[in-house]
């Protein structure tokens, strides 16, 4: 399987099924997944202090410390991606495992493609998500592929003929979260962390009016949209030129 991002997640296995851990090890290194397993929640922690882990792979029935109550610690003390894999069905525990904080529920056995699947997409969104957050906060010149060159302090965009689009703070921080991004798809509830810190609530309809703003400030000043791309379900892409050529950019 492919991998479009950056880097390889570290992907730690909370397990205490011997080899049931072993396997899903074995699978995770075949895909070039660096891992590393653990057979308790304190066991975990104490590998944690000296080895990196990026996502983490929890079984609910654990020795010592329950793997719920496990899932509820790593949501609060990290920013991990988190997958429960446990032979506890049913829909009480599938809510109770996503509420404490489980990105993904998973009933053994498991699959081991949709496993794979799982873990993918959601590095995607984990990737995307950080890059939108610093790309929001970055204080110092963002370049897109077409050398549009975005000033986050001047809430500027500079463009290669010597033109200028002066923006608003939160038209800036949306379009600095996409060109962050480099690329890759920033989900709706991303851009609204990052453009609404203060609010309480999330209204995704907020993120497209601020989108709609950007598209209409740019036609009216310089003839064209900004290369911003509606990718249907999952949220916006900041693309060339050239991509948005031929495609519907609404």
């Amino acid at each position: 399987m492919d991998h479009p991002f950056p880097t390889f997640p570290c992907i730690a296995v909370i397990e205490d099924d011997e080899d049931l851990r072993a396997n899903l090890l074995l699978t995770l290194r075949s895909k070039n997944y660096p891992t590393w397993g653990a057979a308790s929640a304190e066991e975990f922690y104490r590998e944690r202090a000296v080895s990196p882990a990026d996502i983490v792979l929890v079984d609910l029935g654990l020795p010592g410390e329950d793997g719920l109550s496990a899932l509820r610690h790593l949501r609060q003390n990290g920013n991990l991606g988190i997958i429960v894999v446990t032979a506890r069905g049913g829909s009480e525990n599938r809510i109770a495992g996503l509420e404490a904080g489980a990105d993904h529920y998973f009933i053994k056995p498991v699959d081991t493609r949709e496993l794979l699947a799982a873990i993918e997409s959601l590095w995607r969104r984990m990737v995307a998500r950080s890059a939108a957050t610093e790309g929001a906060k970055n204080s110092t010149p963002l370049a897109s592929a077409d050398n549009w060159v975005l000033e986050p302090t001047a809430q500027t965009l500079n463009l290669p003929d010597g033109r200028k689009i002066k923006f608003s703070e939160r038209e800036c921080n949306l379009l600095a979260c996409l060109m962050g991004a480099q690329g890759l798809v920033v989900g709706k509830a991303a851009l609204h962390a990052a453009i609404f810190p203060e609010a309480e609530e999330i209204d995704l309809h907020r993120v497209d009016v601020i989108v709609s703003r950007l598209r209409q400030k740019s036609e009216s000043l310089l003839g064209s949209p900004l290369p911003i791309r509606t990718i249907f379900g999952k949220g916006f892409v900041l693309v060339s030129k050239n991509q948005m050529r031929g495609s519907d950019s609404r």
